[in-house]
């Protein structure tokens, strides 16, 4: 008490900035019980912010990888007009000498970025055991180049593509169910030519892939390039596949990879990864929405319990404001002293909240992280690690100080407008 009655004097005798502060912190902790109630509230919200804005950002890392690694790479190279009309025609657009242009990209001043150049050609078509057709999406890829990309993929049946070999191929899991076809079966692939010829061959399955996309192993079907060559009767590409050292590279490239098209003449235009994954921002957006309303929830939890917390303390503090005013306070300095105590106890809660936090992420991840069911559209579940993200931690603190600083202006002003006379009166 006599801490308190030291820090009033200072109050009234006009050492206001330090003793505003300080008359607020003790005034803070006098109801310990409820205090720590109201903390307690917030550090719930801060840890539930921060648990699922990290398990958020993880989903985001790993659909993002596993989509590049294992189907888009980071970047991509087509034959100029290929985005716009390509579809409608692809035979017009592909990529004539696929090794001369990859030699001029790799004069890039920054090819350090890269770790691999390869690429693919991709058709449609059908593929049949004799006893069922369906309809499949193949792509030929340079198996010796992309081997470290095919490391991404999860093969539940055989082998991946050996090299040299050139008659065999990878079936998405789904669409080997569909047609009932096992590993070591030879099946037929019927397709066109770029003449629009119909052309067949057969292949022997090596390994059945599950890339995590339903829809995508319901149709996919990976094989050597030189086999889908010859199937469609042509020696060019109709990518160039870019696959850098790091995601965060994609911003640096694609600038350099434009320059370097415009200066050379060359005839070719260019598409990052997140241009062409459809599905990914699909998911992205879906969590965002998901994120935000949390966020509101969080908030407006917080918002009651501060301002419960700093009603409550009006009431019971009516005597000791008239006794203020009375002797000189203004309503302006009772008005920021309870403020002051909204804002401290965002703070203080918003730390304990961000420290609380991390110290439950590092234990969920300790413990192997938490199993997730399979999202909407992808086929296996997952055990996600929670990030620690400094946007997210700022955000977890900012959201607390804020709210903490609103939900305090209601009960200031009430305080500030007691009559002296009533309120030292009261009972």
């Amino acid at each position: 008490m006599k801490s308190l009655f030291a820090a009033l004097r200072n109050f009234m005798a006009g050492r206001r900035k330090n003793a505003v502060t300080s008359l607020a912190l003790r005034n803070i902790f006098r109801n310990k019980r409820r205090t720590a109630i109201t903390f307690m509230a917030i550090i719930s919200g801060s840890i539930g912010i921060i648990v699922f804005g990290g398990y958020v950002e993880y989903s985001y890392w790993g659909l993002r990888e596993t989509v590049i690694n294992t189907q888009l790479g980071h970047i991509q190279l087509y034959k100029k007009g290929y985005i716009e009309k390509g579809v409608a025609d692809p035979g017009k657009y592909l990529i004539k000498d696929p090794a001369a242009a990859e030699k001029a990209i790799t004069v890039l001043p920054n090819v350090k970025y890269m770790k691999m150049i390869s690429n693919r050609l991709t058709f449609s078509g059908l593929v049949s055991t004799g006893e069922k057709t369906l309809a499949c999406k193949g792509i030929g890829v340079d198996v010796v180049r992309e081997e470290e990309m095919s490391n991404y993929e999860s093969i539940v049946d055989g082998l991946q593509l050996t090299p040299g070999v050139d008659d065999e191929g990878i079936v998405g899991v789904e669409l080997m169910k569909a047609l009932g076809a096992k590993v070591g079966d030879y099946l037929t692939l019927l397709t066109t030519t770029v003449d629009g010829v119909i052309n067949a061959a057969d292949f022997r399955v090596a390994g059945v892939a599950q890339t995590g996309t339903k829809e995508y192993d319901s149709v996919f079907i990976k094989l050597p390039i030189t086999f889908v060559r010859r199937i469609l009767n042509t020696q060019s590409a109709e990518k160039i596949i870019v696959l850098l050292e790091n995601t965060e590279d994609v911003d640096i490239v694609v600038p350099l990879l434009n320059d370097l098209i415009d200066e050379e003449g060359l005839n070719l235009e260019v598409r990052s990864w997140d241009k062409l994954a459809d599905f990914y921002h699909k998911v992205v957006n879906l969590y965002d929405d998901i994120f935000r309303v949390m966020k509101v929830i969080i908030g407006i939890i917080v918002f009651f319990s501060i301002a419960n917390t700093m009603s409550m303390s009006v009431f019971e503090r009516v005597k000791e404001i008239g006794t203020l005013r009375a002797i000189g306070t203004t309503r302006w300095g009772i008005t920021k002293l309870f403020l002051v105590e909204g804002v401290l106890i965002g703070i203080i809660g918003g730390i304990l909240g961000v420290l609380s936090g991390i110290l439950v992420a590092q234990i969920i991840n300790l413990s192997g992280g938490i199993e997730v069911m399979p999202p909407p559209g992808m086929s296996v579940s997952f055990a996600a690690e929670i990030l620690i993200v400094p946007e997210v931690l700022l955000y977890s603190f900012s959201l607390t100080a804020i709210v903490s600083a609103l939900s305090s202006v209601y009960p200031a002003i009430k305080a500030s407008s007691l009559k002296i006379v009533d309120a030292l009166q009261y009972t």
